[in-house]
């Protein structure tokens, strides 16, 4: 086979049409066994074995040229394909164009098209207000409580739909809605009850430009607002869209887009005169205030004539003054608020021609030394710090009115006469420039102050007065041994004065660091020095911390208030404001005069944990049958609380974990007494007016051997007496004793009945039967009188005795008779009285003795509490919201775990009241009830409950923060 034939071979398949290289030629290589001519020489016995290997390559070659052919070149459908996507692209393009350039131009045409917001703001207005930005006050003021308070009265029920209903609108809360929303908006406010606002919306102008459009191809766009109907205006012959939004039933706000604003009024006539251009003066102005750097979330601009008008129009000292002072520009009073405070903040100009206003308005404000001294303890504080006396009065006499002149000089007159010392003596010599009022947290009375320039003139003033035959001084009050003298007058005095019905007070004074102190509560000025005693100051809570920084130390008239205890007379003379801030307990305002004729106005306030009481789960439970006397609470040894009761001749007692009830029918009129031992029930005794005696169990299951029939006939009134009980007789005036075996006995006999329960005193049992000839009786446990028993007693008593410790193993007995004297006898230094005090009223109800506070408290019928220490003086008194009631009831319960007794006074209704020791009242009351309260813990907290009876049968079980 020669190598002609080989290439034959080889170019198979070029032949059939495919382009791939032709094989290399192996053969053609030179070889040592080649010729010349270039043929090779080969063995015959080889050429077999070569002609099968050459097959074997031209195979390989042929699967190799298969494998490795390159790709076809494009053909004309992948062309189309590529033109294709070139077109969609700049059609897109093209479109895109169509959108942006129309879009553009809207932009553009807005940014020219714009007008100035302060000159659509009508004139006469009496304040403006601008919003910094509307998202930023939308958000914070939508959850405000305030506006809450404002929309909470049934005439703005229409707004508080609206206010709800964005509430709920999830759009608000969007990030692109925020945004959208960010503009400024200014509001001007108008007599006649009139307001207008004008918002500028800059570009987004441009979108409002397609709003006819969008509600054209959406109509139903405007439904989901509340309240909003389109409109038309014609404003000079051109009609404008507009918008008409329901306020109320009687008010509609006026919507309409002008250029890049949005203007709105309450009517219509005052829209189109926010869109009538105000004049250039007005404008420039109110361009300027607008655009005032340092500016609050909200901001107001206002005429302080118009709001000190009602002020002007007075003819006093303060009307008088005002009228003389200009205002050259309006006042700014800038606003900042969230969900906890609200802070203004104004800077008032003035002028005035008076010298004397400009001498007391340029007195610049200073540091009152008081605030580092007022106790932790204090509630609220109303400080005046214009200067002392003698520069107020040289000052604003020329302001005096004819009938303050004409006193002033009598008053002068007089007191020569009768203390031989002019006004200048009695006051301008010694009195500083600071005075004022504040009130400790545990204490109802007020605490006056005056600073002092000259304590000793002050100490020497005094004594003067009470060597005189007009005032005297009694210093029988001592509070935490600290003995509080007080200013009293003679009783001739006293009694002259009433005719004419003239009250004179009697207050506590005491002078310390610079300050004299008065109040008519000893115990107000007793913990007040106690506190400050100690370091225990207001300026360093962290109340009045916060509230530092927010308003300056430096005043010349400082409010600091908290609502439960007083309302500030700029809250309790706007009713708008007071409604607004109600929720906002502690607050302080303060003036301050600062040099440049400026007097500056800081207002802060923040809110407050509201500490009510509620009912626990199950409560109230309703009785049966309603309770004729007061109940009886208490948990049996299985801890498991109970409360008895009579009705008639049934006794009653419930569960109160699961409200079942038990009942014991009696042959006559019930009476039930409790025997208690480590706070848990041992039983239960009922007595009958026919003299029948029952002990039971929590669900009146009687022991063995009851009852016990005594046929005597008793005054269902008993008590529980050494294991047994003593109840009076109402055949005769003794009382009947039984204990726990069926033996029972009668005491020896008094000079009259008993009509009340008797008392247990040690251990013994005393007695003081309502007589004109009064005594107190002592019977031991056999009934017997105790030697040197009865002891007289002058007067008539309603009310039991009280018995206490008065020092250490030495006993005493507390009275109050009819007619309201209170009275001590030792029982240890022949039962001689040691201290007396007449109240001048009717008393009836059971005085209460607190061990904690070593004080008395007696409440009278006519609703006076008075409290009394250990020497029968009284410490504090306090007049009752309930007025006359002759079913008064003390009890006293520590209930705040302090270690102190809380005071406790139901009567005259279906209202328990709680008092701090100080008699200031407790957080969360008044409370449904009547009758005795009881702390019991009914939830297994270990946090008792406060239970209470009311007159409707019902038991209440109370918790919160204001107990322990």
């Amino acid at each position: 086979m020669d190598t002609g034939d080989l290439n034959t071979n080889e170019h198979i398949h070029p032949a059939e049409g495919h382009d791939m290289p032709p094989a290399p030629d192996i053969d053609m290589e030179t070889s040592p066994d080649a010729t010349v001519s270039g043929t090779v020489e080969i063995p015959p016995d080889t050429q077999t074995i070569e002609n099968a290997d050459m097959a074997e390559r031209q195979t390989a070659a042929q699967d190799t040229d298969t494998i490795h052919a390159p790709p076809h070149p494009p053909t004309k459908k992948k062309r189309k394909k590529s033109g294709f996507f070139k077109k969609a692209g700049i059609f897109l393009l093209v479109l895109i164009l169509i959108i942006l350039i129309p879009l553009a131009g809207l932009i553009g045409y807005s940014l020219i098209n714009r007008t100035n917001p302060a000159r659509h703001i009508a004139d006469g207005y009496y304040a403006a207000v601008t919003i910094r930005s509307a998202s930023d006050t939308l958000q914070k003021g939508l959850y405000l409580s305030a506006v809450d308070s404002l929309l909470s009265s049934p005439e703005t029920a229409a707004l508080q739909g609206n206010l709800r209903a964005l509430r709920s609108n999830t759009t608000l809360q969007s990030d692109w809605f925020k945004r959208l929303l960010n503009v400024p908006i200014n509001i001007a406010v108008y007599e006649g009850d009139n307001a207008a606002l004008v918002a500028d919306i800059g570009v987004r102008s441009a979108a409002v430009q397609l709003l006819p459009l969008i509600t054209a191809v959406k109509p139903e766009l405007l439904d989901s607002v509340p309240n909003l109907s389109k409109t038309e205006f014609n404003i000079n012959g051109d009609t404008q869209k507009g918008f008409l939004f329901e306020l109320t039933k009687d008010q509609t706000l006026y919507v309409c887009l002008y250029k890049n604003l949005i203007v709105a009024a309450t009517s219509k006539d005052l829209l189109y005169s926010c869109l009538a251009e105000n004049s250039e003066a007005s404008g420039k102005r109110l361009t300027a205030l607008l655009r005032a750097p340092n500016r609050g979330a909200v901001s107001v601009y206002a005429e302080p004539s118009y709001f000190l008008s009602g002020i002007a129009a007075k003819r006093d000292i303060v009307g008088n003054m005002v009228r003389e002072l200009a205002f050259p520009e309006p006042a700014a009073l800038d606003v900042n608020f969230d969900e906890n405070t609200v802070s203004f903040h104004s800077i008032i100009n003035w002028i005035s021609e008076q010298s004397e206003v400009s001498t007391i308005l340029q007195r610049r404000s200073t540091l009152p030394a008081i605030l580092s001294r007022l106790p932790e303890g204090t509630a609220y504080l109303t400080l005046l710090n214009l200067g002392d006396p003698q520069f107020l009065y040289e000052n604003t006499k020329a302001f005096f009115p004819p009938e303050l002149t004409k006193t002033f000089n009598s008053t002068n007159k007089n007191s020569k006469f009768f203390f031989n010392k002019d006004l200048n003596q009695l006051v301008f010599e010694w009195v500083g420039s600071e005075i004022g009022v504040f009130g400790h947290r545990d204490s109802q009375t007020p605490v006056f102050f005056l600073s002092l320039k000259d304590e000793a003139k002050c100490r020497h003033l005094l004594e003067d007065l009470f060597n005189t035959i007009f005032i005297d001084r009694s210093t029988a009050a001592v509070v935490d041994d600290n003995r509080i003298p007080r200013i009293v007058f003679p009783s001739w005095l006293l009694g002259l004065l009433r005719a004419f019905h003239i009250d004179l007070p009697e207050p506590f004074y005491m002078i310390q660091d610079g300050y004299l102190y008065l109040s008519n509560s000893a115990e107000a000025l007793g913990m007040c020095k106690k506190e400050t005693d100690t370091g225990k100051l207001l300026v360093k809570t962290d109340e009045w911390k916060k509230i530092a920084k927010a308003v300056s130390a430096e005043t010349s008239f400082l409010v600091y208030y908290s609502l439960d205890r007083s309302i500030p007379f700029f809250l309790e003379q706007n009713t708008l404001l007071k409604t607004a801030f109600k929720n906002y307990g502690k607050g302080v305002l303060s003036l301050r005069f600062a040099a440049g004729r400026q007097v500056h106005l800081d207002f802060y306030t923040q809110k407050t944990d509201a500490r009510k009481l509620e009912e626990i789960p199950s409560f109230p439970r309703s009785l049966s049958q309603r309770p004729e006397t007061d109940i009886i609470c208490a948990k049996t040894a299985d801890n498991i609380p109970y409360v008895f009761w009579t009705n008639s001749s049934n006794v009653q007692s419930m569960n109160l974990l699961n409200g079942s009830e038990s009942t014991l029918s009696l042959d006559g009129k019930a009476g039930i007494a409790a025997e208690i031992k480590h706070s848990k029930l041992q039983s239960l005794w009922a007595v009958s007016a026919r003299g029948s005696i029952y002990r039971t169990n929590e669900n009146l299951e009687p022991f063995a051997g009851y009852p016990v029939l005594t046929a005597e006939k008793l005054l269902p009134n008993p008590v529980a007496f050494n294991g047994g009980i003593a109840v009076p007789l109402s055949s005769d005036s003794a009382l009947l004793l039984a204990g726990t075996t069926d033996n029972w006995s009668t005491s020896d006999t008094m000079n009259a009945k008993l009509r009340a329960a008797p008392v247990i005193f040690k251990d013994g049992i005393a007695a003081l039967p309502r007589s004109f000839e009064s005594s107190l009786y002592l019977f031991n446990k056999e009934g017997k009188i105790v030697e040197g028993y009865p002891i007289e007693l002058e007067g008539i008593f309603a009310a039991a005795p009280v018995f206490f410790e008065e020092t250490k193993g030495n006993y005493a007995a507390a009275f109050v008779s009819e007619d309201g004297r209170f009275s001590i006898r030792s029982l240890s230094k022949d039962y001689a009285e040691t201290a007396s005090c007449d109240l001048n009223t009717v008393c009836k109800a059971d005085l209460a003795y607190s061990a904690s506070l070593r004080a008395f408290f007696v409440v009278s019928q006519d609703g006076h509490l008075f409290k009394f220490n250990t020497e029968g003086a009284i410490t504090d008194s306090l007049p009752l919201k309930t007025g006359t009631a002759d079913d008064y009831r003390i009890t006293l319960l520590d209930v705040t775990g302090d270690g102190k007794d809380e005071i406790f006074i139901s009567g005259g209704g279906n209202a328990l009241y709680g008092y701090t020791s100080g008699l200031a009242p407790l957080d969360g009351f008044p409370l449904a009830g009547t009758g005795t309260p009881y702390l019991l813990d009914i939830d297994g907290d270990s946090i008792p409950e406060l239970i209470t009876h009311g007159i409707d049968s019902k038991v209440h079980a109370y918790r919160g923060a204001a107990l322990r």
